[in-house]
């Protein structure tokens, strides 16, 4: 967990675009969408070192796990884990979260499932592609 390796989140602002999206664009090969809603209560972001994000969006005791990145130089460290752990030991108790994950990002699905998110469903053509095509998704829970 975070507490053990002294790294506290911190939160992002629309203030830390000039270091934000490059990093995003660097997980993803594409640009951040969500750095434009922060300001809005239901979003928040945080990040550990300007090195890993997690974004999510929250109605009641239901929060979506928008996106997580880690910079490629940083990962199999371990950050995204104890990000996505904070994040839901932070979180009232009875909050439900919910994520889609590409069907084929491996990693993504491996980590999510070691940190306790379930399988429910699958979003067929969810994720638009370059190509013209679509990558199908799965949609997962976690109940805290």
């Amino acid at each position: 967990m975070l507490e053990h390796q002294n790294i506290k989140p911190e939160p992002i602002t629309k203030d830390d675009a000039s270091w934000f999206q490059p990093l995003f664009k660097i997980c993803f090969e594409r640009d951040d969408l969500w750095l434009q809603h922060l300001g809005d209560q239901k979003y928040e972001a945080f990040h550990i070192n300007r090195q890993a994000f997690i974004f999510t969006y929250t109605v009641e005791n239901y929060t979506d796990l928008l996106t997580i990145g880690v910079h490629p130089d940083q990962r199999r460290r371990g950050l995204a884990c104890s990000l996505l752990k904070w994040m839901i030991v932070k979180a009232p108790e009875e909050q439900k979260f919910f994520l889609d994950v590409e069907c084929e990002n491996v990693a993504a699905i491996q980590l999510y499932k070691k940190v306790g998110f379930e399988l429910i469903s699958i979003r067929k053509g969810y994720y638009p592609q370059l190509s013209g095509l679509a990558l199908d998704a799965y949609v997962m829970t976690y109940q805290k």
